[in-house]
């Protein structure tokens, strides 16, 4: 599933794309992924492209749209109505499948939007996860799901004593575990909460109640330094995610620990790990996180 880096690169490539384009048609091929009356979107200009957690939104002039991928799901941006072609200057962001560089749209292809100037939007899932959903504008923060995610890891205000605070709430729970939980922190999961327990030097195995303050303030500094180096190398999808300005994401060229299981620890060249927690798989290096 996209977290926090990628989904934040989606927002940023769709602003720079889409933001003052009117929406001149919506096609709805899965009832299933589109949650809302397509009249109420379509002639509308787009205003706006945020993004909360691992949720997408687009404000509209009279309504929101929010997507979420979930596990796979993508967002194909073309600027032009040639769809047939694999060349053209697409904007590419979700989960990596080799026919998202093909032809448009495809078996996968779930809503197709059609902009003013004859680019199109479409949403892929193979699972049907994923969802779009229309709210009145000004209502979609109150949406149920979002009102239940914690804070904003990259946003003013958020310090090393809330994510202690939140953490807190689950003592016997894993540490790394608890860092995926989106009640907790918004936005993080498995690759950055690995990253995050690595820069902290921490063992992600170790229960919350037993981290001293010291070890809560490395974490903080982990998760936000995580995902800031996430979003500037474009995010952690690099077999096919393309950012606005046509570049790979190439984050886990950079990552200490997460997909390294077998190879040397870029500082002690210790073999890195790999165990599973929470039924997910956790990446770690035995000496530097001891």
């Amino acid at each position: 599933m996209p977290e926090l880096p990628e989904v934040e690169t989606i927002k940023l490539g769709l602003q720079k794309k889409i933001v003052g384009l009117t929406i001149k048609k919506i096609e709805v091929l899965s009832p299933k992924s589109f949650n809302g009356d397509v009249r109420e979107v379509e002639g509308k200009k787009v205003l706006d492209v945020w993004r909360r957690g691992k949720v997408l939104g687009i404000d509209l002039s009279s309504v929101t749209l929010l997507f979420h991928l979930k596990m796979t799901g993508q967002l194909i941006y073309i600027p032009n109505d040639i769809r047939l072609t694999a060349n053209d200057k697409r904007f590419i962001g979700g989960h990596p499948t080799p026919d998202m560089v093909g032809k448009m749209p495809n078996s996968h292809t779930r809503v197709i939007f059609e902009f003013s100037d004859g680019s199109y939007l479409y949403f892929n899932d193979q699972r049907r996860f994923g969802w779009i959903m229309v709210r009145e504008k000004g209502e979609a923060e109150r949406v149920k799901f979002l009102q239940k995610l914690g804070p904003e890891p990259l946003q003013k205000g958020f310090s090393w004593q809330i994510l202690k605070l939140n953490l807190s709430k689950h003592p016997k729970t894993p540490i790394k575990v608890v860092l995926m939980d989106q009640s907790v922190v918004a936005g993080l999961g498995n690759i950055y909460a690995s990253e995050a327990c690595f820069d902290a030097k921490i063992d992600p195995r170790i229960k919350v109640k037993d981290l001293t303050d010291n070890q809560f303030q490395s974490l903080h500094r982990g998760v936000i330094k995580s995902l800031r180096y996430g979003i500037k190398y474009g995010g952690s999808t690099k077999t096919h995610f393309v950012d606005a300005d046509g570049h790979k994401g190439y984050f886990l060229d950079y990552a200490y620990c997460y997909g390294r299981d077998k190879h040397p620890c870029k500082v002690c060249k210790t073999e890195i790990k790999k165990i599973t927690l929470g039924g997910r798989g956790t990446y770690f290096c035995p000496r530097c996180q001891s």
